[in-house]
């Protein structure tokens, strides 16, 4: 129902009321909006008519009068403006010209689910309807714990649960204004709860892995997680509580040495728990370069008159390897008499110069008296303290130059002899090993994989020995060396935690730098020594031609290095292919013999010295 006679003519309204329409029509350019639907509908040509509105020849012209003007010239009425302005959904001008009704909301959010609360999980997709009719038009607002949720201005709020934050209360205001902006009437929609189904913590940002701190600045450490329940958090210094570290930034002030270690935060709701990763926080400490890296290890394996070990060769290669990765020059050696432990110790000791970081690595048998003993491959089966390496003898040999830092690492057990098979040890005198250093043994580390008298085990069907399988995820990181085997006595203590044992690993100290086996080397300052070291332990695979004159064959033959970073094992193959036997412990000084044979029977053969294709170290050590 109109104010007017439904089929009064538009120019027949009152002066205020026709302008009223006017100067809506203008607001906002609704004009546009209802002269394209009348273009439309009476098939005009659209863009010129636009054009035509808009041009103002007169100071109390404007489109919307010029708007007005043309339809009540075409003779429209007052139902007819009703429903152009119904159909061009100009809401605000049609309240104009109709009757008020009163605003009534018909569907509160609560009604579409018959329920006051609604249960729903993340993810979910959540579509809250209120229906309100009136004039002038109802309009929406929709609120979150009466909060205003800005641009939610429909009768619908359609949204995806991403956040425990989103539960709470949902109401919708719904309102009425007229065209002036003045507002008529108000209500407030019945409201609905939604509570979020519980789900369990999922860590969205992890703390950083490494952090490194100068002494006396602050840092932060943070983690984020997402779950509902709302996740609390707990924050762990070397699984040790932080009393108050209960928000998802940890904030330690004034940092020092005793800040140092591992923190993690232990994030938990009402249905499930879980711990961040781990982030070290080390002391800035300030960075070394050493003329050279180098490191000399040996690997004890098949005795001949003792048990032969199951992991050592394994061990070596696997430290072999992750020191070239930080940049070490590697010796690696497997099976050494005691002449060639000798002969090695002698040619790596004089590289030990000024500057150099040097590490010496040993696994196999040993034993203790009074120092530790290193057992090599032909040990008699009752052997003397002579016939082993002890570590005086080491050191002596090793500090006689003054590198910057050497580092001894013995993988061996420390037990004492047996007195039932090895009497006559007892009533040895030994022989005393004096070593002196100019820098008064400054920078040594002796790294130990058990303790006095105590035993270094294997693990069975384990590819590595219990300590090494600790020191390989150390000794390339970059932590000061000091740092490296404490932590890697943390780690065997933490996988023994509560259990006994008889390996205890121990180390000795008296470095007194920040030394890391990171450290960069200069590019330009490698003395004389370490460049031929490096070239004695220079070798690249070779192909050979090797005749057969009685069979008048010539064979091709690959001679290669067996198992990296070992310099001791070489592999021979021709076409058909075979593997020097390792049994053959002297094959690399004498020759090797290489037959061809046609359906079984020997048709030729030629002799093939190993020894001239191996690298130049073998020869010096008498391998």
């Amino acid at each position: 129902m109109t104010h007017f006679d439904k089929d009064t003519y538009i120019e027949c309204l009152p002066v205020t009321v026709y302008n009223e329409i006017v100067n809506a029509l203008n607001k906002d350019a609704a004009w546009i909006t209802l002269a394209n639907h009348v273009a439309e509908e009476l098939q005009y040509p659209c863009t010129l008519w636009i054009q035509s509105l808009n041009e103002i020849k007169h100071p109390n012209d404007s489109p919307g009068q010029k708007l007005l003007s043309e339809l009540s010239i075409k003779m429209c009425t007052i139902e007819i403006l009703h429903t152009l302005l119904s159909d061009c959904k100009l809401y605000n001008i049609l309240s104009i010209i109709s009757d008020p009704e009163p605003l009534s909301i018909i569907m509160h959010p609560t009604e579409e689910f018959q329920t006051s609360i609604l249960k729903v999980s993340f993810g979910h997709r959540l579509r809250l309807c209120c229906k309100a009719v009136g004039m002038p038009l109802p309009n929406y607002i929709w609120y979150h714990n009466n909060n205003e949720l800005q641009h939610c201005t429909s009768d619908v709020l359609d949204f995806i649960i991403v956040s425990a934050s989103q539960a709470g209360e949902y109401r919708c205001k719904v309102f009425q204004i007229k065209n002036d902006g003045t507002l008529i009437s108000t209500l407030t929609s019945k409201a609905i709860t939604v509570q979020i189904f519980s789900t369990p913590v999922v860590i969205e940002e992890q703390p950083q892995p490494l952090l490194e701190v100068k002494e006396g600045e602050n840092f932060t450490i943070h983690c984020k997680a997402n779950s509902y329940s709302k996740p609390r958090y707990q924050w762990f210094h070397d699984n040790t509580k932080l009393e108050g570290e209960t928000s998802n930034i940890l904030h330690v002030k004034q940092f020092s040495l005793k800040n140092e270690g591992k923190y993690y935060c232990y994030i938990y709701n009402d249905i499930s728990e879980i711990y961040t990763q781990r982030t070290r926080v080390m002391m800035d400490l300030p960075k070394f370069k050493a003329v050279a890296k180098i490191a000399l290890v040996i690997a004890n394996e098949e005795y001949e008159n003792h048990e032969c070990l199951l992991t050592s060769k394994n061990d070596a290669a696997c430290i072999g390897n992750l020191l070239k990765e930080i940049g070490f020059e590697v010796i690696c050696l497997l099976n050494l008499t005691i002449t060639q432990m000798k002969n090695a110790i002698k040619i790596f000791s004089k590289a030990l110069v000024e500057g150099v970081y040097g590490l010496f690595y040993f696994a196999g048998h040993g034993f203790k008296m009074q120092e530790s003993y290193m057992l090599a491959t032909d040990a008699p089966e009752a052997y003397l303290r002579k016939d082993a390496i002890c570590e005086s003898e080491l050191l002596s040999a090793f500090l006689e130059n003054d590198p910057e830092l050497l580092i001894v690492i013995l993988d061996m057990c420390q037990t004492l002899p047996s007195k039932e098979f090895n009497p006559e040890i007892y009533h040895e005198v030994p022989t005393v090993n004096v070593y002196k250093s100019k820098k008064n043994l400054r920078n040594l580390i002796q790294a130990y994989s058990t303790s006095s008298h105590r035993p270094s085990y294997e693990k069975l069907n384990c590819k590595y020995g219990l300590y090494m399988e600790h020191l390989s995820e150390y000794i390339n990181k970059d932590i000061t060396v000091t740092k490296l085997f404490e932590e890697v006595g943390k780690s065997i203590d933490s996988c023994f935690k509560g259990k006994e044992r008889n390996q205890i690993p121990m180390f000795a100290v008296s470095v007194t730098k920040p030394f890391r086996l990171t450290d960069a080397t200069y590019k330009n300052k490698r003395p004389d020594i370490i460049n031929y070291l490096s070239k004695l332990i220079s070798y690249s695979a070779q192909t050979i031609n090797v005749l057969f004159k009685q069979a008048r064959m010539c064979s091709r033959v690959k001679i290669s290095l067996f198992m990296e970073p070992y310099l001791n094992i070489i592999n021979t193959r021709k076409s058909v292919g075979f593997i020097i036997p390792k049994s053959m412990r002297s094959l690399l000084q004498g020759p090797l013999v290489i037959s061809v044979s046609k359906d079984g029977i020997p048709i030729g053969a030629t002799v093939l010295h190993i020894k001239d294709y191996i690298p130049p170290l073998l020869k010096l050590v008498n391998i």
